[in-house]
C-alpha cells in the first residue's frame, strides 16, 4: 500500500535537532537519550495524513511511501517549524506574572499563545513567541508501521489522539457515536474539544453525525484533556512541542502549578474525579447530543 492523503497510518519516529534526540515515540530510545518522561504515552503516532498534525516538511515526505517503510528526511527551517520572527519577542509587564516569578527559559501561556520568556527586565519581562524550533533545521528518522482501514478502529484512533482519552465508539449508519462518562462535564475545556473532534471525524471518517451520549454510573474517571490541534500556517501545521517545553499560563487564572485550561487556546489537564454523592446504575441516565453536518452541537439536556 502506498501512503496518500487522506490515510490514517500509524508511525515510529525520532526528532532531532542539532543532533541532539529532542523527542521520540519509542520508549527505549527515550531512556537511552535521556529524554524518557513519565508524562508521555509512548508507542506508533496516529497520523491521518494531509490533516496538518505534521510539519509541512514531514507530512509531505510520508505521501508515496509504503507501509513498512523506515527513513531519514531532513528539513529546514521553511519546511519545519518556520522561520524566527523578531516580531514575535514582546516586553510585557512583570506584573502579570501573578503566582510564580519569570525566568528565562520558563514556557508561558498568554492571550491564546504561547511563548518562552527570555529576559527581566527591571519590571519588564522579554517573551518570544516564536515556535521553540523556529530557524532549525530538524531531521526525523521515521517508520511507518501500519495503516488503520477499519473505520471504528479510526474513530477510536481520533479520539484518542485527538481527545486524549479513551471512550466507547461504534458507528451506525454513518453515524459517529460517542459514550461519555458524565464527569468530563466538570472540565468547561470539554465543550470545546468535543466540537472540534466532531469536526475531525465528519472530515476524515465522511460521518453524516456524531452522537454525544452522556453516561452515568457514579464511577471514577481519569482523563487527559486537550484542544485537538490547530494549524499554524507559518510553521506548515499544527506544531508539538519537544518534551519539556509544555507551557505555564500567566495572567488572571489560578496558579501555574494546577495546570489551568485556557478556554480560548489548547491546555493539557490531567486529573481524577471523583463523585461524592453515587448515582446507581438502576437509575442511570443518558443524555444524547447530536452534531450536524456544519459540526453544530446540541444537547437535549444542559450541563
Amino acid at each position: 500500500m502506498t501512503v496518500k492523503n487522506g490515510d490514517f497510518i500509524r508511525i515510529d519516529y525520532t526528532e532531532f535537532v542539532d543532533g541532539q534526540a529532542i523527542a521520540t515515540t519509542v520508549k527505549d530510545l527515550a531512556e537511552e537519550k535521556g529524554i524518557f518522561s513519565e508524562e508521555i504515552q509512548y508507542g506508533p503516532h496516529l497520523v491521518v495524513v494531509g490533516a496538518g498534525q505534521l510539519v509541512k516538511g514531514f507530512e509531505s515526505d510520508l505521501v508515496g511511501k509504503e507501509i513498512g517503510y523506515s527513513g531519514r528526511v531532513e528539513m529546514d527551517p521553511e519546511n519545519a517549524f518556520g522561520l524566527h520572527d523578531p516580531k514575535n519577542i514582546e516586553l510585557v509587564p512583570l506584573n502579570r506574572f501573578k503566582e510564580e516569578r519569570p525566568v528565562p527559559g520558563m514556557r508561558v501561556g498568554m492571550d491564546n499563545r504561547t511563548g518562552t520568556v527570555t529576559r527581566v527586565i527591571g519590571r519588564k519581562v522579554s517573551i518570544d513567541f516564536n515556535h521553540p524550533l523556529a530557524g532549525k533545521t530538524v531531521v526525523y528518522e521515521y517508520s511507518i508501521r501500519e495503516a488503520v482501514e477499519d473505520q471504528t478502529e479510526r474513530l477510536k484512533a481520533l479520539i484518542r489522539t485527538f481527545g486524549r482519552v479513551n471512550l466507547e465508539a461504534e458507528i451506525k449508519d454513518e453515524i459517529a457515536v460517542i459514550t461519555v462518562p458524565w464527569e468530563l462535564n466538570y472540565y468547561k475545556e470539554w465543550i470545546m474539544i468535543r466540537r472540534g473532534l466532531a469536526d475531525l471525524i465528519i472530515q476524515h471518517l465522511g460521518m453524516k453525525e456524531v452522537h454525544y451520549i452522556e453516561k452515568h454510573k457514579g464511577e471514577k474517571v481519569r482523563a487527559e484533556l486537550i484542544s485537538p490541534p490547530g494549524k499554524e500556517s507559518e510553521a506548515g501545521g499544527a506544531q508539538e512541542l519537544p518534551q519539556g517545553m509544555e507551557p505555564k499560563t500567566i495572567g488572571e487564572g489560578p496558579a501555574p502549578e494546577e495546570n489551568p485550561a485556557s478556554e480560548e487556546g489548547s491546555a493539557s489537564v490531567e486529573s481524577s474525579v471523583s463523585e461524592e454523592s453515587s448515582v446507581s446504575e438502576e437509575s442511570s441516565v443518558s443524555e444524547e447530543s447530536s452534531v450536524s453536518e456544519e459540526s453544530s452541537v446540541s444537547e437535549e439536556s444542559s450541563v
